[in-house]
């Protein structure tokens, strides 16, 4: 996975100057083998992201001290890997604001692991599956960009993030 990039997002800082009224997220681009994690979320009508692909990650809670921790701790949650034991943090970047959340700030951590784990659903996942790098697809259509992956479409804030990732990585499959 080694991209030129990396080193310079290692090395950014990881302070959040978190501010009143604004709410803060951070997911998890796991990897392994040129391979990544996403989730098909479950459908729920609370969520506004309900039955769409995302990565793992959740809502930053009071608990955490910085958002890396999040993105550990929503990951564990809801695939069960550990990424505290069994991972190399490669860096971050962000943040993403998704277009129904204005005062919703995203960041991306990205981590490595050394062999494929099993994936294990929450209830907040319908399912998770490991996506080759190669089979993500970047196209135009009904969802503006978004990658077709052999179980759906990747698109939104989701697609934003993986396409920001690639180019950073220098891993972009165009």
């Amino acid at each position: 996975m080694r991209g030129s990039r990396s080193e310079e997002l290692r090395n950014k800082s990881e302070t959040v100057d978190m501010m009143d009224g604004m709410e803060y997220a951070a997911v998890a681009i796991i990897l392994c083998r040129n391979r990544l994690v996403i989730e098909k979320r479950s459908s729920t009508r609370n969520d506004p992201w309900s039955g769409q692909f995302s990565l793992p990650g959740g809502h930053y809670a009071k608990g955490d001290k910085i958002l890396r921790e999040t993105a550990i701790r929503e990951t564990l949650e809801e695939t069960g890997i550990d990424l505290k034991k069994n991972s190399e943090y490669q860096g971050h970047f962000g943040p993403f604001t998704p277009q129904n959340r204005k005062n919703l700030e995203v960041y991306a951590y990205v981590f490595e692991i050394p062999e494929p784990q099993q994936l294990r659903s929450s209830e907040e996942s319908e399912y998770l599956l490991w996506v080759e790098l190669s089979e993500l697809l970047l196209s135009e259509g009904n969802y503006g960009r978004s990658f077709k992956i052999k179980n759906g479409i990747i698109w939104g804030l989701t697609e934003r993030i993986i396409e920001r990732f690639l180019e950073l990585y220098d891993l972009n499959p165009e």
